[in-house]
This record gives C-alpha cells, structure tokens and sequence, in this order.
C-alpha cells in the first residue's frame, strides 16, 4: 500500500507583536486544546472535524493509501517563534520522517507565513529539510493558508503547493483532498508537473481580503478561470501576511501545469497582471473610527451590530487585549455591549472573590503601548469556567475543539458585559460565549476582535457587521509599522513600483 507522511508546524508570525511564539505557546493553544498532537492523536482530534488534517483522512480513505500522521503543531498567531521551538518541533517532525522512511510522498500542513528566530522563510526551511531528507524522487505537497506569504524556496523544494481559495477559511477540507489527489497522481507517475511562482510587487490590505466581494473576488474568479484551462493542474494565489517582516511579504500566484513551465508562467502573469491592474483598490483606506463605529452601533434600531476590531486582530498575531473600542464604548455610555479581553492577571482576580462578588480593578491594554490603556471597572462576577469549549460548525480554517483558558464573565456597573480569557483565542466561534451563559444576540453591540475570521460565526446573528479601523500590532495601517525586511519598492508602500 502506498505509504504516505504527513505533519505540519502551522503558524501565522506577526513580526511587530512584542509576544514571543515560544514552545510553550505551542504546547498551550487556543486554537487547539491540545496544541502539540502526535500520531494517532492527531487522528482523533481532526476526524469529523474541517481542518487540513480532517481532509488529508478523508482522502486517505478515498485513494486507499496508507497516511502516517507524525506531529501538528499550531497555535494562536502571535510574535516571532523561538529558536527553541523551532529547534524542537521541526527536530522531531524530522527525526520521525527520517527514521521510518522510506516514504512513496510527503503531505507538509503549513501555515506559510511563519518566521523564526533563525529562518524568515521558515515554511520553506521545513520544506528544504524535508527534501533533503526524502530525496529528490519523493513528491512532497504542501498546503497553505490563503494568508501565506508564499516564496520561491516553498515552490522549489516541493512538487505542488496548494492554497485555501476562501477568506474567510471553509475550503480547508477540499484544498486537502485536492493536494491528495495530485501527490497520490505523482507517485503512481501519471504526472510529472511544472509550475511556476509570480511574486508582483504588490501588498493586498487586510479589509479588502474577502474573498466573497470585490476587489477579491476579482482575483478567485481569474483563479477558478484558469483551473479550467487545458493542461493545468492546480492553481492558488496567496493574499499575503502584511505583518510579518520578510522578502517574501505579499501578493502571489502559483500555477500548476502537467508538463509546460512556460505555460504556467503565462497563467500565473496573467492572473498577477490583472490583480497589479486593480492594486490601487486593494490599497484604498476603509472602516470606521472606533468613536464613529460606537455612535453608529448605539443608532442602529437592529440588534446586535458586530465592530470587528482591525487592529486587536487575534487571528492575525495581535495581543487580544486592545480596550480602545471599549474605551470608547464606556464614554458614550453603552450598556448592551461585550467582548472578550484577554487578560490572566483580571480573571485571577475573579477568581479570588467568586461568583456573584464585586470586583474593582484594571482591565486590558497590559500587554505594550499599541493596545490602548488599562481601564478602571467595577463590576459582578457572573460566571467561572475553565474555559474549553467545542463547535463543529463550519467555521474559518475548520477548527472544532477550543480553549479559552481559564475565564471570567463580568458585569460592569458602567454597562458593558466582558468575557475575561486567559489565552489568545480569537473570536470565531459563538460557542465562545454559550459556553459561559452569554448570549451575543441579546446585545446592542457586540465586538470581534478580527477582520475576516469571525465573519462565519456572527454574520447569521448581525444586523450588521461594521470594519473599525483601530490601533494595534494589526492595523490596517500599513504606514504605521517599521518594516526592515520587506522587498523594495512595494505598492503601496513604493506608489512608483511597477511590474512588466
């Protein structure tokens, strides 16, 4: 039977977060209960689920080959990863693969845009060291999050990258399958593909990355175009990671072609050429201010109005505990209002006085300067909980089994309603708050802290759904953040950039 690994270290690295991503941040994640899975673990925590994983099983299944799950490890985006974690998760996942190879083809479940202390492009060293590994004659296929930032080294050192095509994230499963079908087709030796990587020298701001309206639907639609075209294998683009500080950082297209690099190329120009067309709309300045988006939710006659909070962005590496938009809520006197505020020290505090208690304290803003200002509250402790919680819902990039970390819900005699995390976990799921006894439908105003990833779960439930253009380690203002490692010149960075 044929014999095929799989394992992935999936991470989202924001370069200008000041929360290191360290080995323990792997072991304890939000995003999974547990953070690092090893074997058959992996199994069990990804069958019946949406995620890359859940797919490669699927397929296995499907094509009758043998999958041989060797480790995953994935956590909330957050700040540069550590050596030591890069050292230890790498060097076991490769330890695994070398040991008990041979192998007929490799799966790699990559993120794309992470960076270590050691390696910028790491997504690409993990695939550099994997080829060395297996040899030259054993496909490998690598999959990515729509949000890569995908290199030339990812493209070379594997046989076919494949890219979610949706933002938000449900196309985990079928990308897995598709990336299946063309490594199983390798290995039989049906075909033998070409492909190529156009880079442009554009960036796609994060509020016009959904991949459902325009500007981007654009770009889908050139995409799905050319899936269909004679002789093409696969196509993905990838929107990019504006917040990691790297070459690679940007717009890119990759082009499968059963047997003509040329042709791939052509493709692949074709799609980047009509996208660097339209670059100054991807580029155009939109959202609210957090003073206008809560005078707006305080107008609205429905309920509730979703502020999806650009720049405490969790999804995107920020730090989770951004009170500006509360800040702001508190001086307008919102009553019906909540979010979530990541922040350890407040629940202990919660947790000393118990249910039903009264608690003063600072709330928030602790974790740097970006963030806004801790906030005085008073309040009643509603609730306690350990703060795990499950859906299998579909929702973006397919995760089923969470954790908040240990958690407080607080009722603030000023009005506002916050659930107190003590992990980075973002708001993707509504489960987040039935968990605790809250009801996100039953208030005025609710906040995300996010700009794509918890449109699945609270577009059903919103009147309506508002961009807030904040402050923060992901601000939609690209201007406000010292990049040191980024190409040059790069729209809209460089507005004399150009691509011939």
């Amino acid at each position: 039977m044929t014999r095929i690994a799989a394992f992935g270290i999936h991470h989202e690295t924001n370069s200008f977060s000041s929360r290191k991503t360290t080995l323990e941040s792997f072991r304890r994640s939000g995003l999974q209960r547990e953070g690092v899975q090893r074997g058959t673990r992996i199994e069990e925590m990804h069958r019946g689920a949406k995620t890359v994983f859940t797919g490669f099983f699927d397929a296995a299944d499907r094509l009758g080959f043998d999958l041989v799950p060797i480790l995953f490890a994935a956590t909330d985006p957050g700040g540069t990863i550590s050596a030591e974690a890069f050292d230890q998760l790498t060097g076991e996942a490769l330890a695994v693969l070398r040991d008990r190879g041979p192998w007929d083809g490799v799966l790699l479940n990559q993120m794309g845009a992470a960076v270590s202390e050691s390696y910028p492009d790491m997504d690409g060293e993990i695939a550099r060291r994997t080829r060395e590994i297996v040899g030259p004659g054993t496909p490998v296929v690598m999959t990515l999050d729509l949000h890569a930032n995908v290199s030339q080294r990812m493209a070379r050192e594997t046989d076919a990258l494949v890219i979610y095509h949706t933002n938000p994230h449900l196309d985990a499963v079928p990308r897995a399958n598709e990336a299946c079908d063309l490594l199983v087709r390798m290995i039989s030796g049906e075909i033998k593909p070409a492909h190529a990587l156009e880079m442009p020298p554009m960036v796609i701001g994060i509020m016009h990355q959904n991949t459902n309206v325009q500007p981007m639907k654009g770009i889908i639609d050139d995409l799905l175009d050319v899936q269909q075209r004679p002789g093409v294998l696969h196509a993905s683009v990838g929107q990019g990671y504006p917040w990691s500080d790297v070459d690679e950082m940007g717009f890119a297209c990759y082009v499968l072609h059963e047997k003509s690099e040329k042709e791939a190329r052509r493709l692949a120009r074709w799609i980047t050429g009509r996208a660097w067309d339209r670059r100054a709309e991807f580029a155009e300045e939109v959202g609210m201010t957090p003073a206008d988006a809560v005078r707006h939710g305080l107008a609205a006659d429905a309920k509730p109005v979703v502020l999806l909070d650009a720049g405490d962005n969790i999804g995107a590496g920020s730090s989770g505990d951004s009170t500006v938009i509360l800040e702001e809520a508190m001086a307008q006197g919102a009553r019906s209002y909540l979010q979530t505020l990541r922040d350890p020290e407040a629940v202990a505090v919660c947790d000393a006085v118990g249910i039903g208690e009264t608690v003063s304290m600072l709330v928030g803003g602790k974790t740097d300067g970006l963030h806004g200002r801790p906030l005085p509250i008073t309040g009643t402790v509603r609730e306690l909980s350990e703060g795990a919680f499950e859906d299998n819902r579909a929702l973006h990039a397919g995760w089923t089994f969470y954790d908040q970390g240990r958690c407080a819900v607080v009722e603030c005699d000023s009005g506002p309603t916050l659930l107190l995390v003590s992990s980075s976990i973002g708001n993707v799921s509504l489960e987040q708050y039935y968990s605790v006894g809250l009801r996100p439908e039953e208030f005025k105003i609710v906040v995300a802290k996010g700009v794509m990833s918890p449109r699945p779960a609270y577009e059903p439930i919103a009147a309506e759904m508002i961009l807030v253009n904040s402050p923060g380690a992901t601000s939609a203002d690209l201007s406000t953040f010292h990049y040191a490692h980024r190409r040059t010149p790069l729209y809209p960075f460089e507005a004399e950039a150009t691509y011939e």
